[in-house]
């Protein structure tokens, strides 16, 4: 997914500076790395927190029963994670069967009660299909399962799932008049990039897929320059019906493990890469200014630099 996208360009060059003053044109591909020929210093947007250029991201929906289980295993292996649920539905009234599996739905004081370690974001208050809902059904299902999560977590709710993974261009101009500021699909890219709209973010795939293995075992020993993020996505009821806890395990030790990854929630990506964005340049090149709220890290001539919120830095 991507494409190219032109943008600022940050660099010294006395040599090229004497013919071309300090007006070069840059070109960033979607994992943020700038690139010119010619061998300018540049000022590259390609670092996570701590300096690291890879981050994992899990995201599950529907808050059932399971999930207990499975924030048990993500807080013993360190792993952040989005839980997107339907607060029209809590309580026991909601159940269904999974391959002979009883899938029933955690009660509001549940998910008041054990969720507090990971973020909770919209999944729609009883989990229809938005694409066949007019433009009120739409507002309706949104802004009042924001507004119930929201007192649950005790901060903005402005992250999302599509219930069933469909979506339009309707459906995604009413979240962001809404203020959602990203929603899952279900569409796998078997890639490590970013959305060039979080409002259609694709996950790199499911936890069932067979590719997935191969797929988190190539981004793990990758070594490169570039920002590079694995999204993973399921249900937690899946696990049951599967009898496959142990792959679960697998792959949270293995991303537990791995000290040059960072593990985020959703939210906490997006905000980030929000704030990377938002650095600014000097014309001469030598100042970095921060005025988001997250400190930003970058590299300079290669070197790691960090920049705190709120801050100016002359390199």
């Amino acid at each position: 997914q991507g494409g190219i996208r032109y943008t600022d360009c940050s660099y010294h060059s006395n040599s090229l500076s004497n013919k071309m003053g300090n007006s070069l044109l840059a070109v960033r591909d979607i994992n943020h790395k700038y690139i010119v020929v010619g061998g300018i210093f540049m000022i590259c947007k390609n670092c996570f927190p701590g300096g690291l250029r890879k981050a994992v991201t899990f995201s599950f929906d529907d808050g059932v029963r399971q999930d207990l289980r499975l924030m048990d295993l993500f807080r013993s292996h360190g792993i952040k994670a989005t839980f997107n649920l339907n607060s029209g539905m809590f309580g026991g009234d909601h159940t269904w069967n999974y391959k002979n599996i009883e899938v029933s739905r955690l009660s509001r004081e549940e998910v008041e009660e054990n969720y507090r370690d990971f973020e909770l974001a919209v999944h729609t208050s009883h989990h229809p299909d938005l694409v066949k809902l007019s433009r009120e059904g739409i507002i309706s299902e949104v802004y009042s399962d924001r507004r119930n999560l929201e007192e649950i977590a005790g901060y903005p709710v402005r992250g999302m799932a599509y219930p069933y993974g469909t979506y339009s261009t309707e459906v995604v101009e009413i979240l962001r008049s809404l203020g959602i500021c990203y929603s899952r699909t279900v569409k796998s890219t078997h890639s490590f990039g970013f959305p060039e709209d979080y409002l259609t973010w694709h996950p790199t795939c499911h936890y069932m897929e067979k590719e997935t293995p191969e797929l988190i075992d190539r981004f793990l020993s990758m070594n490169s320059d570039n920002l590079s993020l694995f999204y993973l996505w399921g249900h937690s009821y899946e696990l049951d019906g599967n009898d496959n806890w142990d792959l679960m395990e697998q792959i949270c030790r293995k991303f537990g493990a791995a000290e040059d990854v960072w593990r985020a929630s959703n939210m906490e990506i997006y905000l980030y890469m929000q704030a990377l964005d938002q650095l600014v340049v000097s014309c001469d090149q030598k100042l970095l200014y921060n005025p988001s709220a997250l400190d930003v890290w970058v590299t300079a001539d290669d070197k790691i630099l960090k920049i705190e919120s709120g801050k100016t830095v002359r390199i």
